[in-house]
């Protein structure tokens, strides 16, 4: 009797002890990172005119336990950027093909990766495609519609100049769209108009550029030092000499 007591006791224990809820302590920790880089982009080309060459990575970082460190890692280094939400800092990487893998670590020791694979051109970067988007009007502030506006890149191209020609709206409002580097030498044609021609540095990719024409001065159908007084006053001296010339 005594024993199935005591058998029955220890079931009772066990019983109890597999009910009872883990403790705190004993409960799993629930994390959560994200881990976001804009730049540089999947499969994007870097050009980098550094010795060795340097690749920058920038992004954003969350972890609900807090970050102990933002690692970035190449065939050719490896770097801190931080504990910060924001990250940027510069990484060595090899020329070609290259593999750039950003680690988030948590305080807790949880990672999270992001890899990026780019290609690394060490030489100085080229200059980039810009759009300019404008009006061109008269003095007046009227629209001028059919004018030809042309922009051609001021920079010694290999290849010869880049120019981009288009034509303005009924409205006057014109685009230009991948001209070359941000400095241009622009004009602008209309018969009527006298040519506008200006050279303008841009300082975005996109960009906005109204211009303005000028009409053409009336034509002087007079000649140069000879007005239409001085004409009739020299028209009797000129019949006079006629005169005297038959006489002879």
């Amino acid at each position: 009797m005594t024993r199935n007591l005591r058998a029955t006791l220890c079931v009772l224990v066990l019983l109890f002890a597999v009910a009872i809820p883990a403790t705190a302590g004993d409960a799993t920790v629930e994390t959560s990172t994200m881990l976001s880089v804009t730049s540089p982009k999947q499969y994007e080309t870097i050009w980098s005119d550094l010795v060795p060459p340097e690749a920058t990575v920038v992004g954003r970082a969350e972890a609900s336990r807090g970050i102990r460190d933002v690692v970035v890692k190449s065939s050719a280094g490896v770097v801190s950027c931080g504990n910060a939400t924001e990250f940027a800092c510069s990484v060595p990487v090899a020329e070609g093909n290259e593999t750039i893998t950003v680690t988030l670590i948590d305080n807790l020791g949880k990672t999270t990766d992001a890899v990026l694979n780019v290609y690394v051109n060490v030489d100085i970067p080229p200059p980039p495609w810009i759009h300019v988007i404008g009006t061109v009007r008269d003095v007046e502030g009227r629209p001028v519609p059919g004018a030809t506006v042309r922009f051609e890149s001021v920079l010694p191209l290999a290849s010869g100049p880049h120019p981009v020609t288009t034509g303005t709206a009924d409205n006057g409002g014109y685009l230009i769209a991948n001209a070359f580097g941000y400095g241009q030498n622009i004009s602008v044609e209309k018969e009527g108009y006298q040519p506008l021609h200006r050279e303008v540095s841009f300082e975005n990719t996109t960009h906005r550029l109204d211009l303005e024409l000028e009409p053409e001065p009336p034509q002087d159908l007079t000649v140069p030092g000879f007005s239409a007084w001085m004409g009739v006053l020299a028209l009797p001296g000129g019949l006079l000499a006629v005169r005297a010339g038959r006489r002879r």
